[in-house]
């Protein structure tokens, strides 16, 4: 935390480099955030990932005989493609109050306002990481085939943190200046899932592929999931992805650069 403090005086862009190579603040408290909501459980954060999987269970037996699926194919893809979803969608919809829940340590503290985002985010990814467990679980009912590729869902995941880090940024600095924004980001997350390959496979479009084209998260998810199921991912999702994470980065660095001294006065 010392350190993050030390750049407040310094120039913009070497505060937010500062606080992308010194996150010890950030995960610390994302970790407190966890420990204090499930303080004194026996399953402590294990009640998300309980929740959670019965949760895309059900659902994905449904949906599953619904569209007519094969169920070992299926039921993996699903609960793989909500596990990643619930991390991007829980991020985006945070950022949108983010700063305005956090308004008087804001004003009271000296910290970057992106040690404040990038909290709400490191939280939702520990969630995350305690939730893609159920997978090994699903495995041992409906397995498929191991393979080395499915490191890359490595990759695939730190594209979509960058993505989802850098976006949070710059919805929470929008939505901090213009306070109908965050409702209308709640029902943009909602149109995203349904034009996202999440419930449904890319291989029963046939109508709409416009639409999903252009949908960079489409993409995210599916060099975060493919991998793991050991689907082959198109060299265009990589390049599409990592450019998605890329622009998000710099939009979000050029809305920080400019508003970073007026969000005190807006909170």
């Amino acid at each position: 935390m010392r350190r993050i403090k030390e750049t407040t005086g310094s120039p913009p862009f070497r505060e937010l480099v500062g606080i992308v190579l010194h996150s010890m603040t950030w995960r610390a408290l994302a970790w407190v955030d966890i420990r204090s909501k499930y303080r004194r459980t026996k399953l402590g954060p294990w009640w998300l990932t309980l929740s959670n999987g019965l949760m895309a269970l059900g659902i994905g037996l449904v949906f599953g005989g619904f569209f007519g699926n094969d169920m070992r194919t299926y039921l993996p893809f699903f609960i793989i493609g909500m596990t990643v979803w619930g991390f991007i969608s829980s991020a985006l919809n945070e950022a949108a109050v983010v700063l305005v829940q956090s308004g008087e340590l804001i004003k009271a503290t000296r910290l970057p306002l992106a040690v404040y985002v990038m909290r709400s985010v490191q939280r939702n990814f520990l969630i995350f990481l305690h939730n893609i467990l159920i997978v090994p679980v699903i495995w041992v009912f409906v397995p498929w085939p191991l393979e080395w590729s499915m490191l890359l869902a490595v990759v695939g995941m730190g594209l979509i943190f960058i993505f989802a880090g850098a976006a949070s940024l710059a919805i929470a600095i929008v939505c901090v200046r213009y306070r109908d924004i965050p409702p209308l980001i709640g029902m943009a997350v909602q149109f995203l899932f349904f034009v996202t390959p999440i419930i449904w496979m890319p291989e029963q479009m046939r109508t709409g592929k416009l639409v999903v084209t252009l949908n960079p998260l489409g993409y995210m998810m599916s060099v975060a999931r493919d991998p793991l199921l050991g689907r082959p991912v198109a060299p265009e999702a990589w390049a599409i992805a990592a450019a998605a994470a890329l622009l998000s980065v710099a939009v979000a660095t050029a809305f920080y650069l400019r508003y970073r001294n007026r969000v005190v006065y807006w909170v």
